[in-house]
């Protein structure tokens, strides 16, 4: 019997680690539409950055299934650890204080792309739209920073701050992976008590 509350509590032990490293290096999902009408046929710049807060771990940013009406103009600048091009996948990560892709474009209808943010918290995720001086923010109602949406991850998750009518931001369903993870906890429970009962 005492075999079987070793293993019984080796398995919690295991779960327990597990449950600490995903924690830290949770991965979240989100699916962003950007309604650009009333910028359509007008010059401007996307930016998309992802930068560190105060002690930052490891993590990154990818943009990918972009799709727009828009027009992409010329080679987009990129600032700190960030490669890749859109309409392609865009991989940005927070080992330089600031991490920037700025991409000029002729607006069309509407902006669409999937972020996945994954790693440890204290990071910071914006998204902003200027004017074809580069510098006035559009689409946004933030009229300190200009950002039109940012997401912050904290140490109890993720944190969606949305400021612009014209963004819609969505969180994707939880992935099967974490799904699995928590029958298996569940599994372990029962099992427990299983154990206990037989004892």
């Amino acid at each position: 019997m005492k075999l079987a509350k070793i293993k019984i509590l080796a398995m919690v032990i295991m779960a327990a680690i597990t449950f600490a490293a995903s924690s830290a290096f949770a991965s979240y999902s989100y699916n962003f539409t950007v309604d650009t009408t009333s910028m359509l046929g007008q010059t401007g710049y996307l930016e998309l950055q992802f930068n560190p807060g105060i002690n930052p771990g490891s993590a990154n940013a990818v943009i990918a299934n972009y799709v727009s009406d828009a027009t992409l103009a010329g080679t987009p600048a990129l600032t700190g650890n960030v490669t890749g091009a859109l309409p392609g996948t865009v991989s940005i990560n927070n080992t330089t204080q600031w991490n920037d892709y700025f991409q000029q474009v002729t607006f069309g209808s509407n902006v669409q792309f999937a972020l996945t943010l994954s790693g440890s918290p204290n990071n910071s995720f914006y998204l902003s739209f200027y004017s074809a001086d580069g510098i006035t923010p559009v689409l946004t109602n933030d009229t300190t920073n200009g950002f039109a949406a940012t997401i912050d991850l904290n140490a109890n998750g993720a944190v969606v701050n949305n400021l612009s009518n014209q963004v819609s931001v969505q969180a994707t369903p939880i992935p099967a992976a974490a799904w699995l993870f928590v029958s298996g906890l569940m599994g372990l429970a029962g099992l427990r008590r299983k154990s206990k009962a037989l004892i």
